[in-house]
């Protein structure tokens, strides 16, 4: 006999509970984390692919603090060692870090990516783009690119800087690049959403 799911038995499947507010969420907006069998470290799995003992967890500061200082997570991931929540918003971001940089490099790819304040003006004004991101320490042009990217309904962001941008596209140094696929740039906004969220001084 065929056992059909109801939707809502459906998405309540999907969804995983955060080891650290307790809420019921949606994978896309938790972060797992898993500890291996073999060694008592534990491991960010963005994409959900690790084998392990896993956890969910919201990539946010407070969430994550309660997990890890209430034991929700040293429960979730039975054996392991005390883990200051430090370290594992240290990890996050990096893999966060990591992912964007392969978001990027797919654009890359697609011819869907432009680099400097020449190819970005050029792109905004054949009325192309869907992300904007700006160095921090830009400036000049790329306030009027900004303003540009602005008025034609364009997401725009802040991150990193010339120099470490540059270094991640092969140039001494990068002040803005624009991203012309809009799947790519909104996984790319949640990312920096949530980095910005753990980056923040607190």
């Amino acid at each position: 006999m065929l056992n059909v799911m109801s939707r809502s038995e459906r998405d309540r499947a999907s969804k995983r509970m955060c080891a650290g507010c307790g809420s019921r969420a949606g994978r896309e907006e938790l972060v797992r984390l898993v500890v291996a069998d073999a060694a008592p470290f534990i491991a960010v799995d963005l994409g959900r692919r690790l084998g392990g003992r896993g956890v969910s967890v919201h990539p946010r500061r407070d969430c994550i603090r309660s997990a890890t200082q209430r034991g929700g997570l040293a429960r979730a991931l039975r054996a392991l060692p005390r883990v200051e929540p430090e370290s594992i918003e240290r990890m996050i971001v990096e893999q966060l870090e990591k992912r964007v940089l392969g978001l990027l490099s797919s654009a890359q790819r697609r011819r869907s990516l432009a680099l400097g304040a020449e190819a970005v003006r050029s792109a905004l004004q054949a009325g192309r783009g869907d992300l904007l991101i700006r160095a921090k320490d830009s400036r000049g042009r790329v306030n009027e690119l900004s303003r540009m990217a602005t008025a034609l309904g364009c997401t725009t962001a802040t991150w990193r800087t010339k120099g470490s941008l540059g270094d991640a596209f092969g140039r001494s140094d990068l002040g803005v690049l624009l991203v012309m696929d809009r799947g790519i740039a909104r996984a790319v906004v949640d990312c920096l959403s949530h980095i910005e969220a753990l980056s923040e001084d607190g």
